[in-house]
Parts: structure tokens; C-alpha cells; sequence
């Protein structure tokens, strides 16, 4: 047997090992709010990301670098190391330092190959360094951290945005080539972000979405009626031109997949009225409308949140596709691969499992007050007509999914005393961890509680419970469950639930 042969055989027998004669190609497109990647420009809408001088909280270039940090190992965490293929970001913020934006970004990066994004942000960081915008330190960022091979593209300033239009923006990281991209202005919310990416002989489109806030409030949701609109105005246009177009929307919507039963006062919700999701399967063997499928009904009810309020889970992540990711042309959706990405320790803590929110509590600890969401999907699959390759039909759940508070297990808590000498860094990363709390109480309004001879603020956002404490006896003796938080640059102990005080 030749050389030629016999390395031909051998890769033969590799392939076969790995699937490749059988299996298409898989790709991983996940959807991920930061929680305000900021950069250390000294200029910011938001005063909580402005450095001051002097105070040990507020934002600055070792906060960017923990920050950094931390979405690296949350993107590592998939495709054993690799990390995900294409991701929607959100909070991204909008650089107002022109002066430094970076034109070429390849350049930029073999610039500082020999040196690191925590170097850069420590020892060696100068006026020039400062000015960089959040998409270059997290590119530089992921290089380093081994997750390479990234471009990024971020949404266009509004022509006239308010201030959290001029804030923050939607951002996309892709290994695939760029065929287009463009911002499609909304109002009262970021521009949705379009981008048509290249992915063999196959393409497909990613609109990335931010909606207006306030998820539970009839007032926003009319803003957000208008922000559907635009996306499925635009979305309408590429279907019409194609009605089997292969494109994933995805990001955070600020509203729940079930909007209409859980807000059940709403006469008409963006997500479900608008823009049509909903979980009916078999639209993807139809024609016309619906024509979008939300993930999150491809995932079992007590598993659909990615996000938490007020004792509630949430869905305000999420991710849609349109009938062409089911149809054996171009790109797929693979079944059952929808979930949340939990990471322990890193942006999910004990003991419900719960995000692990951001703090700029002295150096900065935390994750994101959201968690990812994530999906594969595949190039050159096959159609099939018996339904056995689409996702899971399902409706809409009425009621919020609890996380909890009431099932925590006491014995498992640490003492709040454990605080009394502890660092700024413990400190940090206490916040929003569960405390047994144990002190007198020593004030009545605004309601304090002297813990070993410290101060902390008491609160609860339930009115009952506030009112339930201030009943009792300045200097009475009290013991209960509190959450770690910082309120106006001062420790607080937060009651979450009736439960906590018994």
C-alpha cells in the first residue's frame, strides 16, 4: 500500500470515528446580557459606571478586568473550552470617546499580542488605553483567554436616543464571515441589530433585540409594542422576499414568552400580538402565519426561566426561529438543544441557583443578572416529515414559576457575624448571598439593625413585611433571613419572603 493510500485510509477511519461521513456540521448561537460592560473612559451616562476618585465602589479599570474575566469563563464553559459560535450581547456600552475607536481591529490585537487585557487594564494603562471602547477590551479579552477567532459588530447610535438608547447597546461576537449588517432604529429601546452571516454555502440572519423594560408594567409594554413592530415589519420584508429564510431572533426582550397569561390585564403583549411567537410545532411543516417558534416551549415548563424578580422566574432571554431552521436546506435548529447556561460558582449561586448579579462593591464581584441562553443548530440536515426532528409543541404556562425563597434550608446558612471583619473582596463576593441574621434592632424608619456592633440598612420590597417589623420595639432582639445588598453606598439586609422572618 502507498503513502497516499495508506494516509487515506487512516483519515477514513478518523472521519468514521467522528461522525463526519454521517453528521453534519453543528454551530452553537448563544444569547448573553453582559449587565453594562462599560469601559474606563471616565464617560458615561450612568453614573454608577463613572470612576470617581477616592471611592473604593465605584467603577474603574480592575472592575472591567474581573468583568472580562467573567464572561470569558461563562463563554468557555460551552463547547468544551471553544466557546459558542455566534453571540447576541446586550448591554454593551455605546463608546462616547470617539477619538479612540479602533479601525482596525486585527492590527490592534498583534499590537498588544505580547502583553494582556489584565496588564493592560493594570500596570501598563495610559490615557490611550482608557479610550478603548468595551468591544475591543472584550475582544482583547477573549484572544487571551484562548477564545479566539471572534469579529464583533455593534448597533448604530440613534440619531436622536434618550438616555438609555445612548447608554448601552446590542453587540454580536461570530466566527462566521459577515455578509451584512444594519440597525434598525425603535423607539424608547437599543436599534435592533441585523446581521447576515456566512456559514458554508449556507446563510442565515441574527437580529439581535433589547426591548423597553419593565416587563410586569402596562405602560412599557405599549412601548414595546412598538419595538415588535419594527422587528416584524423587518422580518416580514426578508420572508416575503423568502419564506423559508433561516433567521434567528434572539436577546433580551424585557418580556416573558407567556406575557398574555401571566400579565393576564394585558389587552395585547409585543412578544405574542405583535411579533407572533408562540409554541405550535407544526408550523414549521405550514405556510404563512404563525411563522416564528420560541425556544423556550422546546424546553419542560419547570425549566424555563433565565432571569429572576421579585420571587418569580423569568424568560426575558430568549431566542425565535423561523420556519426555515426546520427544513433540511441550509441551517437547522437542532431539537431538545435550547437551555439556559448556569454556571456554579460563577454567575450561579447557592442555594437556589439563582444569577449571580454584578456589584461594583469594592473590587467588583458577580456575573450578570440574567443567565445566558443558548442553541445549536446544524448545516445540511434533513427535513423530516413524520415531525420526529421538530421540537416539542406546547402552550404557555399561566402562572410564574417560584424560585423558591420559602424552601431554603436554614442549617446550610452562614452567620451574618462572619461579616463584622470581613474584606472588601468577601464583602463583594457576599452580595446577594443569604444570611442568618441575628441583632437588634435600631431604628424603626428608616429600619437599621446593629449585627455585632455594625450598622445595616433593613429592607424588603413586600410593604406587609416593612410594616411587620416596624410593629416591634426599637432595641428588640430580632432573627431572620436576610440578602446581602448595598444600598446608596451603604450594607443592607434584604427580606425576600414572609418565610425569612418566622
Amino acid at each position: 500500500m502507498t503513502d497516499f493510500w495508506k494516509l487515506l485510509f487512516a483519515w477514513t477511519l478518523l472521519s468514521a470515528g467522528k461522525g463526519w461521513s454521517d453528521s453534519p456540521a453543528e454551530f452553537t448561537v448563544m444569547a448573553y446580557n453582559v449587565e453594562n460592560l462599560f469601559d474606563v473612559d471616565r464617560v458615561s451616562p450612568y453614573d454608577d459606571y463613572i470612576e470617581t476618585p477616592g471611592d473604593l465602589n465605584s467603577y474603574g479599570p480592575s472592575k472591567l478586568a474581573r468583568k472580562l474575566k467573567t464572561i470569558a469563563t461563562v463563554l468557555k464553559s460551552v463547547g468544551e473550552g471553544k466557546g459558542p459560535d455566534v453571540v447576541i450581547l446586550n448591554e454593551l456600552e455605546l463608546d462616547h470617546t470617539a477619538e479612540s475607536t479602533v479601525p482596525d481591529i486585527s492590527e490592534f490585537l498583534k499590537k498588544y499580542s505580547e502583553t494582556t487585557y489584565e496588564k493592560m487594564l493594570s500596570s501598563e494603562l495610559n490615557d490611550e488605553l482608557r479610550g478603548l471602547p468595551a468591544e475591543i477590551w472584550l475582544l482583547k479579552a477573549l484572544e487571551d483567554e484562548g477564545l479566539k477567532g471572534y469579529t464583533i459588530v455593534v448597533g448604530e447610535t440613534p440619531a436622536a436616543g434618550d438616555k438609555h438608547q445612548d447608554a448601552i447597546t446590542n453587540g454580536l461576537l461570530t466566527r462566521f464571515p459577515i455578509v451584512s449588517k444594519k440597525t434598525w432604529e425603535t423607539a424608547s429601546a437599543r436599534g435592533i441589530l441585523e446581521t447576515k452571516l456566512q456559514v458554508g454555502d449556507a446563510t442565515f440572519t441574527v437580529m439581535g433585540n433589547h426591548w423597553k423594560s419593565g416587563a410586569g408594567n402596562p405602560v412599557m409594554e405599549n412601548k414595546r409594542l412598538g419595538n415588535a413592530k419594527t422587528v416584524r415589519d423587518r422580518l416580514d420584508q426578508i420572508l416575503q422576499e423568502d419564506p423559508k429564510s433561516d433567521v434567528i431572533l434572539g436577546g433580551d426582550f424585557n418580556t416573558q414568552y407567556n406575557q398574555g397569561q401571566r400579565y393576564s390585564y394585558m389587552t395585547k403583549t409585543a412578544i405574542q400580538d405583535v411579533l407572533g411567537s408562540q409554541g405550535d410545532a407544526t408550523m414549521f411543516q405550514g405556510e404563512g402565519k404563525p411563522d416564528l417558534y420560541n425556544l423556550w416551549f422546546d424546553v419542560s415548563p419547570e425549566q424555563r426561566f433565565s432571569d429572576e424578580y421579585n420571587g418569580e422566574w423569568g424568560t426575558l432571554i430568549q431566542m425565535l426561529v423561523t420556519r426555515g431552521l426546520a427544513d433540511g436546506k441550509g441551517v437547522d435548529y437542532v431539537p431538545g438543544s435550547f437551555r439556559q447556561l448556569r454556571v456554579p460558582g460563577v454567575n450561579s449561586r447557592d442555594p437556589l441557583g439563582l444569577p449571580w448579579r454584578w456589584t461594583n462593591y469594592g473590587p467588583g464581584w458577580g456575573a450578570s443578572d440574567h443567565f445566558p441562553v443558548l442553541a445549536t443548530f446544524r448545516v445540511g440536515g434533513e427535513a423530516s416529515s413524520s415531525g420526529e426532528a421538530l421540537p416539542k409543541t406546547s402552550l404557555p404556562q399561566k402562572e410564574a414559576v417560584k424560585v423558591g425563597f420559602d424552601q431554603i434550608d436554614r442549617s446550610k446558612l452562614r452567620s451574618a457575624s462572619v461579616l463584622k471583619d470581613a474584606s472588601s473582596e468577601e464583602l463583594a463576593k457576599a452580595m446577594g448571598e443569604y444570611f442568618m441574621v441575628e441583632g437588634t434592632l435600631s431604628k424603626i424608619r428608616p429600619l437599621e439593625i446593629d449585627v455585632d456592633g455594625k450598622p445595616y440598612s433593613l429592607h424588603s420590597y413586600d410593604k406587609n413585611l416593612k410594616d411587620a417589623i416596624r410593629v416591634m420595639a426599637k432595641g428588640s432582639q430580632v432573627k431572620f433571613v436576610g440578602e446581602l445588598g448595598l444600598y446608596k453606598g451603604k450594607l443592607q439586609f434584604v427580606i425576600r419572603d414572609p418565610s425569612w422572618i418566622k
